[in-house]
């Protein structure tokens, strides 16, 4: 009879016949179970273990950021959906633990990129995580025009953030044992007392010269003038209490600024998009005539897209005010301990040294190192240690990715990244393994008449109402990934043909770019040519300009296909480009693809060269 638990993966993936496989797990050590699926697979499992009913497995899955506990039995458990979720299963091996009676068992399994080789994904993740650690040092450095940043720039919030959230408990139970029993010097002082104890030479020429003042029979004095041992709090060791809790405190008020600023950004933002609801159901309302059928289809999609997004960022929003609910409770703890006597009695200043006392205490010693390490965090160590991209989605990732080789091919022309994102000098955003929706990032030259907007899966207008200012508008709802657009410092377009979409696409190349069908994704990039501008400053007969002048689809590499392919009815205005991640360890090495994406986009950048050799005299 088999005594070992057994543990059943049911893999279910389109158009291919279901594979029931049984997972190999090892009571010693942490094996390979062999079971190798793929993200977008719909999997689910039965964990049976006939010896032991009260058997538990822990594993993880894709609807929930915590691990699941399934006792043993015949019904199956789904651990992956096989649809694109906030949670979904990413590339990558997941450990499980089967735990009976008598033994744990213990296993992974593996779960491959529908696009990218383990090598491809590695190397992806691998640059994304230089380019959020070093690529944000270096803009640091070029905005302070020095080597290290300075205290008050706090280019890593959200890792302040984790840092404060993870120690809390730590700082709470040891400033707590030493508002208890701090430590306190023994000190003799001289204090006038009505009784006599110890009197010495002082005491006596006191009594001699001053009591006469004090007493009025001198032959029978009532005060005396003698040295007492005392306990004071006035030391080093208290006075680093005292400036750590401050320290503490100041970060914090940071932080809740740094919070409600981009709590009222999103404020902002909803506001305008019930604004663009509004008038959208103003214009449903209003079209019934017949033939306004296809209108009316838009216009619902439009209306379910708005909602969407409004339900996105009020959860942002709340994120937010849970943010700063935890930072006022952090704010009014260390204020506690601020408010106490002694600490109260001790001068705010940083002490100049580090006594041994405190670093024999045990209790001085952590709070110490605690401070030591934020505030090595804010000043020297830009480095993010929150590996958030190993979470993203391979998509996201691809997105990231694209945005980061437009950003190095921007710098390769001599352009400097000025705000947005790792630029923005007051974004939270910046550490934390993501690239937020509506991103815009702005580009500079010394001395130019221009500059580069490059904005990440912006929210697009659907009509103009306001007509105060300029901005991108498109009647069917569609946001691209990447728009480049450059601009005159006065803010208005630099010429007719001033802008440039990317768009990623996980797919396979069939599904991209097709002479025999027309592939779905194909409507959507030719909107994206067409899509419109508003210019407020322009004459009112022309204020609606078409800047797109060509798409570029960016997708991972595939073998037997070639490397750029212009469409086949639409020539240089959608281009299809093949990219794939190299090594970014390797100095000077590029991935696949760069060079080619270089030359479009040096294409698209040489009207500005073709603009200033004009003026050239």
């Amino acid at each position: 009879m088999d005594m070992q638990p057994k543990l059943l993966f049911i893999i279910n993936r389109p158009y291919t016949a279901t594979k029931v496989q049984e997972a190999i797990i090892s009571e010693n050590e942490i094996v390979y179970s062999e079971i190798e699926v793929k993200e977008y697979d719909k999997v689910d499992i039965i964990f049976t273990c006939p010896f032991d009913e009260d058997a538990l497995l822990r594993i993880e899955t894709y609807n929930s950021e915590d691990v699941l506990e399934i006792k043993s039995g015949n019904e199956s458990v789904t651990i992956m959906g096989g649809t694109n979720t906030e949670h979904m299963l990413v590339p990558g091996h997941y450990q499980f633990e089967i735990i009976t009676k008598h033994q744990n068992y213990f296993s992974y399994y593996c779960v491959k990129s529908k696009d990218f080789s383990d090598e491809s994904l590695f190397n992806l993740r691998q640059y994304l995580e230089n380019l959020l650690n070093g690529l944000s040092y270096d803009l640091i450095k070029q905005r302070l025009g020095m080597a290290t940043p300075s205290s008050d720039l706090n280019p890593t919030l959200l890792q302040l953030f984790q840092f404060l959230d993870k120690h809390k408990r730590i700082l709470q139970k040891n400033l707590e044992l030493i508002k208890s029993d701090p430590i306190m010097d023994l000190v003799g002082e001289y204090r006038v007392t009505p009784f006599s104890k110890k009197p010495d030479q002082k005491s006596l020429r006191w009594q001699a010269h001053k009591a006469g003042q004090k007493n009025s029979l001198t032959f029978s004095p009532r005060l005396y003038y003698e040295k007492h041992s005392i306990l004071r709090y006035k030391n080093i060791e208290n006075q680093w209490v005292k400036y750590i809790i401050n320290y503490f405190l100041q970060a914090l008020r940071k932080l809740e600024v740094s919070f409600q600023k981009e709590s009222h950004k999103i404020t902002i933002k909803i506001e305008q998009q019930k604004a663009n609801l509004g008038h959208t159901r103003d214009q449903l309302q209003g079209n019934h005539t017949f033939g306004y059928e296809k209108t009316l289809e838009v216009l619902r999609r439009n209306e379910k897209r708005i909602i969407g997004r409004i339900e996105d960022l009020n959860k942002e929003k709340d994120s937010y005010l849970e943010h700063k609910r935890f930072l006022r409770q952090l704010t009014y703890l260390f204020t506690e301990y601020e408010n106490i006597h002694w600490i109260q009695d001790l001068k705010l200043q940083k002490p100049s040294k580090v006594p041994r006392r405190l670093l024999k205490d045990n209790r001085y010693r952590k709070l110490y190192s605690l401070y030591v390490e934020l505030f090595k965090m804010e000043t020297k160590n830009i480095e993010s240690t929150v590996s958030g991209v190993q979470f993203r989605r391979t998509w996201q990732l691809f997105e990231y990715y694209n945005v980061g080789i437009i950003i190095d091919i921007l710098r390769d022309n001599d352009y400097r990244w000025v705000d947005g994102w790792l630029a923005s000098k007051d974004s939270p955003h910046q550490h934390i393994g993501t690239l937020p929706s509506d991103t815009i990032l702005r580009f500079e030259k010394d001395n130019g008449d221009h500059f580069i907007e490059v904005a990440y899966d912006t929210e697009l207008e659907s009509t103009i109402n306001d007509k105060s200012y300029s901005r991108y508008f498109n009647h069917s709802g569609r946001r691209p990934d990447i728009r480049i657009t450059i601009f005159k410092n006065d803010g208005s377009l630099y010429s007719e043909k001033a802008g440039l979409i990317v768009e990623s696409k996980c797919r396979r190349h069939k599904y991209i770019y097709n002479e025999r069908i027309i592939p779905d994704i194909k409507w959507q990039l030719l909107d994206f040519l067409n899509l419109e501008y508003f210019d407020s400053q322009a004459s009112i007969s022309g204020p609606v300009k078409r800047p797109i002048k060509q798409v570029v689809v960016l997708y991972p590499k595939q073998e037997g296909i070639e490397p750029l392919k212009t469409d086949h009815i639409y020539g240089d205005s959608l281009i299809y480009l093949q990219l794939e991640p190299c090594d970014p360890s390797f100095d000077g090495t590029k991935p696949f693809g760069y060079e080619r994406l270089k030359e479009v986009i040096d294409q698209f950048l040489s009207q500005v060269e073709e603009s200033e050799g004009l003026h050239v005299k």
